[in-house]
């Protein structure tokens, strides 16, 4: 047997070890998470493009003539030869963006049920499916601002039974299914633990 400190032992080729299990279900949650939050911001984005005001913008304010010293009574002459006077225009003040900051769970929550909002809206789910599942965002959030975070998780959780049971039923479209599934998990990865 050689030594241990002898640099020329022979070493064993390793085999390469697939992700299974847990790790291998992370990796789709994560995706399926990155998915969730790009298609919620999406709808959203739609939403509020659709449910704009349809009043047009009003006019800008016109800015009043300044008095000037110049005396009344011009010569025609004078008025010609002279370039006529400009105003400053005021520097518009720097802005600052937002910080970046992680969504937080009500936020999403709030979010998930303007999305089942708009699919009652559209027809895709009916109107008592649509309380059925609202309510059970509604009890997430209430139990979140009480501090019950399990009592919240456990109620995302129902949510999400609901929705299969609602696709299993036919009750719910695929995509409808899969929008809300992924807002739901989104919501859940950012529940505190507790």
């Amino acid at each position: 047997m050689p030594e241990p400190h002898d640099l020329h032992q022979p070493t064993a080729q390793m085999p390469v070890v697939e992700p299974r299990g847990v790790y291998r279900a992370a990796d789709h949650r994560r995706t399926a998470l990155i998915a969730a939050g790009s298609a919620v911001v999406l709808l959203a984005l739609v939403v509020w493009l659709f449910t704009g005001d349809d009043d047009p913008a009003p006019a800008a304010p016109v800015a009043a003539p300044t008095p000037s010293s110049a005396p009344a009574e011009v010569p025609s002459e004078a008025a010609e030869s002279s370039p006529p006077e400009t105003e400053p225009e005021p520097e518009a003040a720097p802005t600052t963006a937002p910080p970046d900051r992680p969504a937080q769970p009500a936020e999403l929550i709030t979010g998930l049920a303007a999305v089942i909002g708009v699919l009652e809206d559209e027809g895709e789910l009916d109107d008592d499916v649509a309380d059925a599942l609202t309510r059970r965002l509604e009890q997430a959030a209430d139990r979140l601002e009480r501090g019950k975070a399990k009592e919240a998780a456990r109620k995302i959780k129902e949510f999400e039974d609901k929705l299969r049971d609602l696709r299993k039923d036919d009750e719910l479209s695929a995509d409808a299914f899969g929008l809300l599934r992924e807002g739901a998990e989104q919501i859940r990865a950012v529940l505190p633990r507790g």
